[in-house]
């Protein structure tokens, strides 16, 4: 089952794809090294709330928080 947190990774693997952006470039944007990218986005390591953030910043996104749908919060 796919998670909250899985759907934003995808999201953030696809800007970062769209923008043809490396997670070597990234990890330069961020300040940290490229093998950390490369943790988040294989879901090997969980980023800090700091570290998340610059990560949506460094994409050019922002992070929505919204309620829970009463469907999909059933399912789980």
């Amino acid at each position: 089952m796919i998670n909250g947190y899985e759907i934003m990774v995808d999201q953030l693997i696809k800007r970062r794809h769209e923008l043809g952006m490396s997670q070597e470039q990234l990890s330069f944007e961020i300040g940290c090294a490229k093998s950390l990218i490369h943790k988040w986005e294989q879901y090997k390591r969980v980023p800090s709330g700091f570290m998340l953030g610059c990560w949506v910043e460094a994409l050019g996104l922002q992070i929505k928080v919204t309620e829970k749908c009463e469907e999909s919060s059933q399912q789980n």
